[in-house]
């Protein structure tokens, strides 16, 4: 069993290792804190104290009926640095798990050091909040396997669905081991997500993609770079929407630069 820190009368799973300066990692929707396993090792390995967390509805943490909304969540994270008492972090997120993390740096001000979004967007488009629903509609019918393939789809490049397939299906596994009713209502507390009050983040923040990911592209971190005072954006090169997994080692090298840039005051 994972440890676990309380929130909301609830229990988040967590993951920790290393020393130093806190980094917390925030996994999307579907997602469990061991997707950021190779960054959070990485992280743990250059001087920091590496934390990786499951959302509530998520991986091994509590799924209580609801509400579901990324503002609970992004409370969430901040409750659980309470329950770890971490005074100060940097926080790390991947999809709606940027814009989780973006509402917790403006709710945590000079507590969060640095915030890093990866795979993320301003707001999701119409068609993709389309598709979200849709999701949760065949969640709801049972039908988890079938989201965990689409997903898997989106998750990595062309070449990596070809050269690396049993990624292909670690993915599609991990997305249809979900709890059908906490995805259904995480995919629909997703459609309704979008960042705010961008311009009151005080720290340094990284957005960065993949060079071909189409549902946080390379433009979506521009804009949200461009919204944030001290914002800049990069690209990974070589993948998708989970490029922390089939580019890891590339995906660590740009979080790693910018964390010891940013995170270790």
């Amino acid at each position: 069993m994972s440890p676990r820190v309380g929130v909301d009368e609830i229990e988040l799973a967590c993951e920790r290792s290393g020393e130093g300066p806190a980094v917390l990692f925030v996994h999307g929707l579907g997602g469990r804190k061991e997707v950021w396993a190779e960054q959070r090792e990485a992280a743990a390995g250059a001087g920091f104290d590496a934390i990786a967390i499951d959302m509530r509805g998520h991986g091994d943490s509590d799924k209580p009926d609801g509400p579901y909304s990324v503002e609970r969540w992004a409370t969430d994270v901040t409750e659980a640095l309470d329950g770890l008492e971490i005074e100060r972090a940097a926080l790390v997120g991947h999809s709606i798990g940027c814009i989780v993390v973006e509402l917790a740096a403006t709710a945590l001000g000079e507590r969060c050091t640095a915030v890093a979004m990866l795979g993320g967007a301003m707001r999701f488009d119409d068609d993709f909040k389309a598709a979200l629903r849709g999701r949760a509609e065949l969640a709801r019918e049972g039908k988890m396997r079938e989201i965990g393939e689409a997903v898997a789809t989106t998750a990595l490049t062309e070449r990596g669905r070809a050269e690396r397939p049993e990624l292909f299906e670690r993915i599609a596994a991990l997305i249809a081991s979900n709890d059908p009713d906490a995805y259904a209502r995480s995919a629909l507390a997703t459609a309704e997500a979008e960042m705010r009050d961008t311009a009151d983040v005080a720290c340094a923040a990284l957005a960065f993609a993949g060079a071909e990911d189409v549902v946080g592209p390379p433009s979506a971190a521009e804009e949200i770079a461009a919204a944030i005072p001290r914002g800049r954006s990069e690209v990974v090169p070589g993948g998708a929407h989970m490029c922390m997994l089939e580019v890891g080692a590339a995906t660590s090298e740009i979080l790693l630069d910018f964390l010891r840039s940013e995170a270790t005051g």
